[in-house]
């Protein structure tokens, strides 16, 4: 039986096969939407045996709906899980797919975490796309999420995980945390492990009307070490508190495993200077160099967004839309650098959400305003070859975008948030 916490139960599990299409002309624009008011599951995969793995999930039940039969009755949350996993050699085929249920019944509502995971058949040396389906079943509403999974060679990032002292998953691989936690590989059990630490500050993205090469990493790591996972498949170590770190099993190779330290509060606009360098999308050289060097920060970055707005009350209004874009694109965009300052989330906050996303294997097309309408803006990122991350697209730029982000910008400028319906 899955190990479920937090006075949870899995009501059932339903494994069944059929053929589906994914990955082509459908709509996936849910997928990329503002989370941070809503449900939003965090989910781990992770390869434990040759012929079987895991999916990690992690909920606040501060986003889940609480209801009860009757008032004598106690609360209670109930979540749907649905899962379907395709073939990679013929994306209309699914190979398996799951449904089951999370119930978690209180005497009062109090925000806490829910997690646990769940078994699920998958050989050695497969590639595959996996949907997974999360419902809170009281309030009725669903969020997509899609994973790629691979178990192709025992150095890819899912044959890791990291885990607290209880053995307990940890999900954000994105916020400093300089205590000891213990990292597991179990198919790798009495390896020795590299660690490579890279110590860097990546540049934001450039608009997307500009040209020339790509930004090229250099791989040589700033602080270079190893240790040995016991016979159990576990190491402790310790997460550095500032750049990123890969754990490989093989050097011949860039992949590995990769935990990321950005600010503290990650994915959150919390700081002064979060908010500061978050703007550059929408203001010009001087004030940036100004804002960056100033003696009281917090009082010029006011001023930058009052200045523009007039009044108090607009003011807060317009800060509250564009760092909850610059926070969303940190949920959904972060890859070895922040998602606010990646090619997705530049288009995301300047542009907002496309009402069309085409979402292909190995690319992605977002369009703003209708379809067929040819004054309608697209966008195609592309997903590059990043053995850190492999959630790192680049947008294909052009200078036809030149017009339609000085609009987009001028917008802001005007202190009014951009969005093409």
């Amino acid at each position: 039986m899955n190990k479920i916490l937090l006075s949870i139960c899995v009501i059932s599990i339903l494994f069944n096969y059929c053929s589906s299409s994914y990955l082509s002309y459908n709509n996936y624009s849910n997928l990329y939407s503002n989370s941070i008011e809503l449900l939003s599951p965090e989910y781990i995969i992770y390869h434990h045996k040759e012929d079987s793995s895991k999916l990690f999930f992690n909920i606040n039940s501060s986003k889940l709906l609480y209801a009860r039969k009757e008032s004598s009755s106690k609360y209670y949350g109930k979540i749907n899980f649905h899962y379907i996993i395709y073939d990679a050699n013929d994306s209309k085929k699914i190979i398996d797919s799951a449904s089951f249920y999370v119930v978690d019944t209180v005497n009062e509502i109090s925000s806490k975490k829910i997690f646990g995971n769940i078994s699920f058949p998958y050989q050695m040396g497969n590639n595959s796309l996996m949907k997974i389906y999360c419902k809170d079943v009281n309030k009725d509403f669903q969020t997509e999420k899609h994973i790629i999974i691979d178990k192709t060679f025992k150095n890819k990032a899912q044959f890791f995980m990291l885990t607290d002292s209880l053995n307990e998953a940890l999900f954000s691989l994105y916020s400093a945390n300089n205590k000891s936690t213990i990292l597991k590989s179990e198919l790798n059990k009495n390896k020795k492990i590299y660690i490579k630490q890279y110590k860097r500050e990546f540049s934001l993205s450039k608009p997307p009307f500009t040209s020339g090469s790509q930004y090229t990493f250099n791989h040589k790591p700033d602080i270079y070490n190893y240790d040995n996972f016991n016979n159990k498949g576990k190491t402790k170590i310790k997460v550095p508190d500032s750049g990123f770190t890969i754990f490989q099993i093989d050097t011949f190779s860039n992949i590995g495993y990769s935990i990321f330290n950005f600010d503290e509060h990650f994915p959150k606009v919390r700081t002064t200077k979060i908010m500061i360098k978050s703007i550059r999308y929408i203001c010009s050289s001087p004030e940036y160099k100004k804002l960056n060097g100033s003696e009281s920060p917090k009082s010029d970055i006011d001023d930058f967004w009052l200045s523009r707005t007039g009044s108090k009350e607009r003011a807060r209004e317009i800060i509250r839309k564009y760092y909850s874009r610059v926070e969303n694109a940190n949920v959904h965009f972060s890859s070895y650098k922040e998602g606010w300052k990646t090619d997705r989330g530049m288009i995301s906050i300047i542009f907002g959400d496309p009402g069309l996303i085409n979402k292909y294997k190995d690319s992605e097309i977002w369009v703003y305003g209708d379809k067929n309408n040819l004054n309608s803006l697209t966008f195609r990122f592309n997903k590059a070859n990043n053995p850190f991350s492999n959630n790192d697209y680049r947008l294909v730029r052009n200078v036809s975008y030149k017009s339609h982000w000085y609009k987009a910008v001028d917008s802001w400028r005007s202190g009014r948030a951009y969005w093409i319906q």
